[in-house]
Order: C-alpha cells, then structure tokens, then sequence
C-alpha cells in the first residue's frame, strides 16, 4: 500500500482475509482499516469489515459495513445477504425480510434464501407474503415435507386453521411418518377442540422418531395438562434435548434432584421461560425448604428482590449474571428445574398446596399504595389487566378494554389498571364509554420493577386479568385473583382441562373462553360474578 516494498492494497486484502480465517481478528480489522483510509469508496473492504465486526460480537457494527456496501454498490448480494443474516441475528424482522425479499427476487430461486425470506417474514407477521415464498420454496427445496410444514405453520399463526390442517393431511397423505406434520397436526386438533386425537398423534410422532425431541416435549405438555403427572413431567424435560432450548440444563456440574432427602444437602433450583412460570416454580421453594435443604434459586434480575424477601433463607443469583459468565453457582450437591421439582413434589392433585402465599410483598409499600388508590373512599380496589405480550399467543390471550364495558360499569368500585404498556387512549376511551375512572399509577412498572408491582397487586381486593404475569403474582401473594383462560391457543398447560379453579394458586378462580366464541361471555359471566362479589 505504500512504497519501498510495503504490501499492495491487495496483497494487504489477502492477508487481511487469511488472519480472519485464522481467528486472528484484530489483526485482521486494523489491515483492513488501513486498505479503507486508502479506499474508502471500496465494497470489499466494507463487506470485509462488516465481516469481521460480526465475528468479533459486533452485530450493530457489521449492519453499518455492510449496508455501506450497499451504498456503493447495490448489487452487491453478498454484502445484502450478510446485512439480511445479521439484522435477523439481531431480530430486527422486517428489516431482514426485506433484504431477503430483494435477494429472493435477483437471484432467482435459490431454495435457502427463499426458506430465509419466509422464516422471516414469519417473525415479522408477514403471514401472506411468508405463505406465498413458502409456495415458491416448495417447487425447488428438496424437502417438500419441510417446506410444506412451515407453510402450514404460517397458515396456522395467522389463524387459519382450515389451511394449515389441509397442509398437515397432504404431507401425511404423501408421507403418514412424518413426525412434525404429526405433531403440528395434534396441535390443530387442541385448537379444533378434537382432544382425543391429540395424544394419538403424538405418540404417533414418537413412534415414528423415537428420539424426537419436539414430539416428547408437546407430549409431556399435553400429557400434563390432562392431569397425568407422573407421564407428563417425564416427557417434559426432553425440552433440554431440543435444538433452540434457552434453559440452564448445561450450565451446571451437579447432578439433577431425583427425589434423594434433602435433610442437610444443598439444591440449586434455576428458573426458566417468563416471569409467570419463574413464579410457579417458586412455589415449590417452600416444600424444598420443609424437607431442610439449603436452596440456591437462579432467576431473572427483575423478581430479585421479590424472591429475597419472600425466601429470606435462600441465596438469590441472577440468572443474567449467570448466562453471561460474571456469576457462578456455589457447589450444591444437586440442581432441579421445573421438572424434577415437579416430578417429586407435584405427582398428583392431593400434592398441591390447598391453602396460603409463598410471595411477600412490601408491606409499608402496600399500604402505602393502597391507601393513596382509595383516596379517603371505602370502595374496593379492583385490578385489571386485559392483555397479554406472550409473543407465541398474544392475539390468542389479550381482550380489548372495550371488551370490559359491562364490568367497568359496575358502580362503588374503584378500578386500577395493572396492565403494563402504555394504554392511555384505550382507558380514556373505556372511560368514556363507562364514566369508570382507572387509575394508572406511572410509578409502578411490572416490565422493570416486579417488587414494587407485587405490593401494587398485595393492595387489591380483586384481580381480574387475563392469562399473563399479573395472575402469577396475584397468586403467589395469595390475593383473590380471576384469570380469562383462553380456549386453544395460549391456554397454557398448568390451567388443565375444563378447572373452575387452579391447584398450583388456591386463591384463583378460572374463567374459560368457549371455543369460537370470542371473549364476550366470559367477560359478561366475570361482570355477573363481581356484581355478585361486591
């Protein structure tokens, strides 16, 4: 790059490349800066520096490379291609369905991209645009099975049952053993309300592929939420076996809990999906503790201080601290998640706890916000929370508050909105249409805050809310709560089949959607009970 026998700008950008492919990174990104000082208006040396910045950790830094690339040269496919990678790395769904979607639409049909593109535009809810490349990808993928699985899985999530089940029957038509088809198929039949096939249909899968771990793992959920404890946490926990599991089951060295005394030993329990069932499997803490084990709970940063207070004998770690390598777990002598807790603790109905709390909640705190929410008024305080972020089933399990017209105008209540997000004109629309005044306390936040949100829930006479987060907490604190369980999807397995009540939270009341129905009846059935309640 320079004179008396330096290096040419090529000869720099082949050392720079065979550095890189010797992991020797830094090395590699100082050459290449240098080769742009040089050339800067060059789309190789971007593409190369983006390159680099994504192997390094860098995902936001490789965006910029590469969409410099683009810059300059728009055409450049390799560079769109990257830039489309990194941007779903990073999530950011419509933006990489858009860089696929120009690719799929140039380079002709090139069966991974358009499998890509479709995947996706999935994530982005891009339902029509995800099932028409899906129909392309079928024609030139060598597995029409696989494609024509996740085409009817677009046509499931975006609802439509009658297309994702004539997808299913086709693929078993051409091919009866395939196990995914089997499995999706099975979870058509939940929704249809078709309960008897389901089972067949997984076992079926199973026997098709013994070691499929997805099939076992809906198995054991649809085997639990039958009732059959024994089977179904068993059949559960090959959830660790599947491909894009997110627990903690390789994270530890002691071996798992299988029901040994614990008089005396040490057990760590970690904690996993959502805050909802972080708090369900905390209320099995109490039996541990009964049996006179130490305990160590790994759990999300914002139930911390909650979990301390509510178990002040057990040593808390964040389960962010632990996943990003700055913690480590004390030696214990085993660890447990969710199943082998439930596995020895939860065996059958009479194993449940029939009465009580696990959660404690600020109690100055508590009063504090209660006594500000009632403003000097003798009226019960009535929490809501109407919908749900679950973002496998949000449509599925949130209502809308216009949905709650007859329950909000219901007089000598005093309404406040446990519902995190920001839902201003909906409340003042509800407000208007009911003259109910919800209170919204902007010093309460469950999305950061979960300690402070459960004193919040501890000051209510009644929650009301759909199947999310608050229900758990109200739960956990032993508080009157009446969950909208929805019909099929987003049901969730631990509200079983067809309860009016649920035994992991003794103070709940269940209210459940009819299939097809919608959510009018149950909230008009809620409204009569609560007139009745008050």
């Amino acid at each position: 790059m320079s004179k008396n026998g330096a290096m040419t700008v090529g000869q720099a950008f082949s050392q720079s490349i065979t550095l890189m492919n010797a992991g020797r990174y830094a090395e590699a990104k100082k050459i290449c800066e240098d080769i742009k000082r040089v050339r800067p208006l060059e789309p190789d040396v971007h593409n190369l520096l983006g390159g680099l910045a994504f192997k390094m950790g860098h995902a936001v830094e490789a965006t910029t490379h590469f969409s410099r690339v683009l810059e300059l040269k728009p055409d450049h496919n390799e560079a769109r291609l990257n830039l489309a990678r990194v941007l779903r790395d990073l999530q950011q769904w419509t933006e990489a369905a858009t860089h696929f979607e120009h690719l799929a639409s140039t380079v002709g049909n090139n069966a991974d991209i358009l499998m890509d593109c479709a995947r996706v535009q999935v994530k982005a809810k891009q339902y029509d645009d995800a099932i028409r490349t899906f129909e392309k990808a079928i024609a030139v993928h060598p597995s029409a099975d696989l494609v024509q699985t996740e085409l009817a899985e677009a046509f499931l999530k975006k609802g439509d049952i009658t297309n994702a089940e004539k997808n299913y029957t086709a693929i078993l038509a051409r091919t009866p053993t395939y196990p995914y088809a089997l499995i999706n198929l099975a979870v058509v039949r939940d929704i249809q309300g078709r309960m008897d096939e389901v089972l067949v249909l997984q076992e079926d899968a199973i026997r098709a592929d013994p070691n499929n771990a997805d099939a076992h793992t809906h198995h054991g959920l649809a085997l639990l939420t039958r009732e059959r404890f024994t089977e179904g946490w068993d059949e559960y926990a090959w959830r660790f076996r599947r491909t894009f599991t997110t627990t903690l089951h390789d994270r530890f060295d002691m071996p798992y809990w299988e029901g040994e005394p614990l008089q005396g030993r040490h057990l760590l329990i970690w904690t996993e999906q959502g805050p909802g069932d972080e708090i369900l499997i905390a209320s099995m803490i109490p039996n541990v503790l009964a049996q006179g084990a130490k305990c160590t709970l790994v759990c999300t940063a914002r139930l911390a201080s909650l979990f301390r207070r509510s178990f002040p004998s057990v040593d808390i770690l964040l389960r962010e601290h632990i996943v990003a390598g700055t913690a480590k777990a004390p030696g214990a002598d085993f660890q447990a998640s969710l199943s082998h807790l439930g596995r020895s603790l939860r065996q059958g109905l009479p194993a449940f706890p029939s009465e009580g709390a696990y959660l404690k909640a600020d109690p100055e705190l508590t009063d504090h916000l209660r006594s500000g929410y009632q403003a000097g008024a003798d009226k019960p305080l009535i929490g809501i929370s109407w919908r749900s972020a679950n973002p496998a089933a949000e449509s599925e399990k949130s209502t809308t508050l216009a949905d709650w017209t007859d329950l909000l105008s219901i007089p000598d209540l005093r309404f406040v909105s446990l519902q995190y997000g920001h839902h201003t004109p909906e409340i003042e629309a509800a407000k208007k249409a009911t003259g109910a005044e919800i209170i919204v306390d902007p010093n309460v936040d469950p999305l950061t805050d979960l300690d402070r949100f459960a004193a919040q829930v501890a000051a209510m006479d009644l929650v009301i809310s759909v199947s999310n987060t608050t229900v758990h907490v109200a739960g956990g604190l032993g508080r009157p709560v009446w969950t909208l369980v929805p019909a099929s999807v987003g049901r969730i397995w631990y509200w079983f089949l067809e309860r009016t009540n649920s035994p992991w939270y003794p103070s709940m009341r269940l209210f459940r959607q009819n299939r097809g129905a919608g959510w009018t009846p149950v909230l008009s059935e809620v409204a009569r009970a609560l007139a009745l309640w008050r």
